[in-house]
């Protein structure tokens, strides 16, 4: 069991308002502050349909996406980029926790890539470690597409080279800090394509929810609503990461 380290935006801060960004103590990642408010939270029927359009078949997995509703969310901020090898790598240094299934693999474990062939409870460990926690699917969601219900964090038009996608040709995971054109309304770098991201949740049949899409993924793979989840839950993939986040409460 990783001991949990604790600490509290208010040893950061006097109070509201926030700093649009902050560091995070333990693992050193930026973060930044998604305001409190509403947010549109999935798609409606008529998206769905334009989803399908876009794809070239009606995937059900897409009518989980439905139906667009309004979710009002506190503060809390966010990672900035997905959790990376190099500071993956100084959790297992300090913790002795198990390393990533791809640990030590040439093309997969650059400082700057992010960590994958981690699950849920690998990725929760973390989060215990730097003081913080997964992302419910609502903050992910707000995170990555803002208040005006964009299809990608960049707008409502596809750009190939905004994103590690399908269309890109890498195959593989990029550095998190490489898709300067694709960031979300907030600043978030890799909330489209690169890796799936772990999010606290519920999906079909009781399913771990994961978003954002991955680089094995098209265009109507990496919106910022589309929904998934691993096949292996404890073990994770080599397109399967995650990013923490940090609720503002007095405690």
């Amino acid at each position: 069991m990783v001991k949990k380290n604790f600490w509290s935006i208010w040893n950061l801060v006097d109070g509201p308002p926030f700093p649009p960004k902050i560091i995070c103590p333990i693992d050193r990642a930026e973060m930044v502050l998604i305001p409190a408010g509403e947010f549109i939270m999935g798609i409606s029927e008529a998206e769905l349909q334009q989803v399908f359009s876009l794809e070239g078949n009606q995937n059900p997995v897409f009518a989980t996406e439905t139906p667009a509703r309004k979710v009002m969310l506190a503060d809390y901020y966010i990672d900035i980029h997905p959790v990376t090898n190099y500071q993956y790598g100084r959790f297992l240094k300090e913790t002795g926790h198990r390393p990533p299934l791809l640990w030590g693999i040439e093309g997969w474990n650059d400082p700057l890539q992010p960590v994958v062939g981690v699950g849920w409870n690998d990725a929760r460990a973390y989060a215990a470690w730097a003081g913080k926690e997964l992302p419910t699917e609502a903050q992910w969601e707000k995170a990555a597409r803002g208040t005006d219900g964009r299809w990608w964090p960049w707008g409502n038009d596809f750009y190939p080279g905004y994103c590690n996608s399908a269309e890109l040709g890498v195959n593989r995971t990029t550095e998190v800090t490489r898709f300067h054109l694709g960031l979300s309304p907030y600043g978030c770098y890799d909330m489209a394509g690169n890796v799936w991201e772990m999010c606290e949740g519920e999906w079909l049949e009781g399913h771990l929810p994961m978003r954002g899409g991955c680089f094995l993924g098209n265009a109507t793979f990496v919106r910022t609503t589309v929904r998934w989840s691993a096949e292996d839950e404890v073990n994770g993939a080599y397109w399967l990461g995650f990013r923490c986040v940090k609720n503002i409460n007095r405690g």
